[in-house]
């Protein structure tokens, strides 16, 4: 803020605080922000859920009660504006903006998977989103990206000036209070991991492809809502085999780590990520991590102890799998890396 000490208002849309991705990103980076007392921050989404995911301090923290979905027209038309307005600052961690708001925005892009992967969605709904963006880039003063890959992927799409800044994910502070030995976990027997959902571009076909001959049980930790009739081929093989077994989503980031910790291996056999979590998790926790060869991955994860695989190569995979190697890992330099306090200053700072 320089020599400036006037304390600058910050509106935050919170809406999506208990969206797993997205909402771990917000509430990380909020617990950094709200210890700074030199800002005013607003806040906007469910009161209760608010209170329940922060710290407040009423001294430095406002709370304004909205609840509108995502992308709806209740949003884009009836999000309070005037309050917003009475900001210096919006930050939005997606690129929904609602019409009306006058001051500089912010907001962060963690992918655009929905362009970059056709089968993601139908033609409307992904020209639905490109319109949103396009929108929302113009509107911008600066855009927040999770990785180099994403920001090449923005910039392939949209011809922006628009500065484009690369702030990675981190280590969410959950983990880093998780201990082990007061968290047992569930299962008793050894098993590989899976964590995500059932879109194509997560790469669950490659690795039910690669267990067939594989005397392995699988546990599957993610939304496979509407997996039957969505994707009949993977549900015949999941339903099939005797040594899947479904989790379903995991309310508890208490539980989540626990059943990291305890398994063989994560892995991530995707085609497409923005960045990719889970196996920043499973490095911390000493679980080893196997991936696809993909480029956001390489990035991420190149100078780390994981094994890659070449992607989309079932063959490969089974190979790695079978050859699980534990290995090692500095923590602290883990954390070093990537830690939510230097995402939340380095956002800040480019207000």
């Amino acid at each position: 803020m320089g020599e400036n000490t006037k304390i600058k208002r910050i509106a935050v849309d919170c809406r999506m605080l208990q969206k797993s991705g997205i909402g771990t990103y917000l509430k990380n980076i909020l617990i950094y922000w709200l210890q700074l007392s030199n800002y005013q921050w607003i806040l906007i989404g469910k009161r209760d859920i608010i209170q329940e995911e922060l710290d407040i301090d009423k001294t430095n923290c406002q709370i304004i009660e909205y609840d509108a979905p995502i992308f709806s027209i209740k949003e884009l038309l009836c999000f309070p504006t005037k309050a917003v307005n009475d900001c210096d600052i919006f930050f939005s961690p997606n690129f929904n903006i609602p019409l009306g708001i006058n001051i500089p925005v912010y907001f962060t892009i963690h992918d655009v998977v929905f362009l970059d992967y056709k089968d993601f969605s139908g033609t409307i709904g992904r020209f639905i989103r490109y319109i949103s963006l396009k929108r929302a880039i113009k509107k911008v003063k600066k855009i927040f990206t999770v990785s180099q890959f994403t920001k090449e992927r923005i910039k392939k799409h949209y011809k922006t000036n628009k500065e484009i800044i690369v702030a990675y994910n981190g280590i969410n502070v959950d983990l880093l209070k998780f201990d082990r030995k007061k968290h047992s976990c569930k299962y008793d027997f050894k098993y590989l991991l899976y964590i995500g959902n059932i879109k194509r571009h997560k790469g669950l076909d490659i690795l039910l492809d690669a267990l067939v001959e594989l005397d392995k049980k699988l546990i599957i930790v993610g939304d496979v809502k509407g997996l039957k009739t969505a994707d009949k081929k993977n549900y015949k093989k999941m339903s099939s085999n005797k040594n899947i077994i479904l989790s379903g989503r995991i309310k508890s980031n208490e539980h989540l780590y626990s059943i990291i910790s305890n398994s063989e291996a994560l892995i991530q056999p995707s085609r497409y990520e923005g960045f990719g979590i889970p196996p920043l998790e499973a490095l911390y926790l000493d679980t080893p991590v196997i991936l696809s060869d993909i480029d956001v991955f390489k990035e991420i994860y190149a100078n780390l102890p994981v094994t890659f695989f070449k992607n989309c190569d079932c063959t490969d995979l089974k190979s790695k799998i079978q050859n699980i190697q534990k290995q090692s890992i500095d923590k602290q330099s883990l954390i070093d890396k990537y830690n939510y306090k230097t995402t939340a200053k380095q956002i800040i700072d480019n207000f």
